[in-house]
């Protein structure tokens, strides 16, 4: 081995050492991408889950799927959401939390943007498998079926059931929600210091309120939507629809 070679292993990975090389760009695209396209994702779609409780969840659910370039639109959500989850794994496995040692503040937000960061992606993956792949995960979920026949609509009904189906649902639902608000509103903040907009403390304090402020915001959507979804009264009609629409995606799936 050259006496200039690294002693380090990890110098041989060539991702690691692409990571090292444009550290400041990659820290950069990796908070603007949790900021637009996914942070504003977060914002709409918590904002129209609190329709379940606060107006027509039904019509909000048609308008989006009515979107102009809607799969374009979800194509590009996935890619921003797979690259700064990829690389947020990256750095949560590579970083070096101290909060034992030094229990102050900003250890602790460290700590737990981290920590939210790997709730909300397996929260994430349960939403996703529930509500478009329609899988039930071994019973342990109600899958949502929004789709009913001669256009019955559906969605707060399967959005109720699937939440009604048993206390770990709220559980899961409520505590994956709260992680991705906690992750965004947190992961904003830290975003301004990122990019040299909040340089001064004072300045970082000022944002930290706004930051906080649309946190509670988002909570209040959050359980807004668990709260609408846990008072609905699903209607015998609507529970047969729902079971056809079942039958439907099982006998297609044969």
């Amino acid at each position: 081995m050259s006496e200039h070679a690294s002693e380090n292993p990890t110098d041989l990975d060539p991702a690691s050492s692409f990571l090292r090389r444009h550290h400041f760009l990659m820290r950069r695209l990796h908070s603007l991408s949790g900021i637009l396209p996914v942070g504003v994702f977060v914002i709409m779609h918590l904002g129209t889950n609190f329709q379940l409780i606060a107006g027509d969840f039904q019509h909000e659910v048609e308008f989006i799927h009515l979107t102009p370039g809607l799969l374009l639109i979800e194509v590009t959500l996935w890619l921003a959401i797979a690259f700064h989850a990829g690389l947020g794994l990256v750095y949560t496995f590579s970083g070096k939390p101290n909060v034992r040692h030094y229990p102050h503040a900003g250890n602790w937000r460290y700590a737990l943007q981290r920590v939210t960061g790997m709730i909300a992606l397996g929260f994430i993956f349960v939403h996703v498998a529930t509500l478009r792949w329609h899988w039930s995960l071994g019973g342990w979920f109600t899958p949502f079926y929004v789709h009913g026949k001669d256009g019955l609509p559906l969605a707060q009904a399967t959005t109720a059931m699937a939440l009604q189906h048993a206390w770990w649902v709220v559980a899961i639902y409520t505590i994956g929600a709260l992680s991705v608000v906690y992750h965004w509103s947190n992961g904003l903040w830290t975003a301004a210091i990122t990019w040299g907009v909040t340089i001064s403390v004072p300045a970082q304090r000022r944002w930290g309120y706004i930051c906080a402020a649309l946190g509670v915001v988002l909570t209040v959507f959050s359980l807004g939507a668990v709260g609408g979804a846990l008072g609905y009264e699903v209607t015998a009609q609507e529970k047969a629809a729902i079971g056809q629409a079942a039958d439907r995606i099982d006998h297609d799936g044969e």
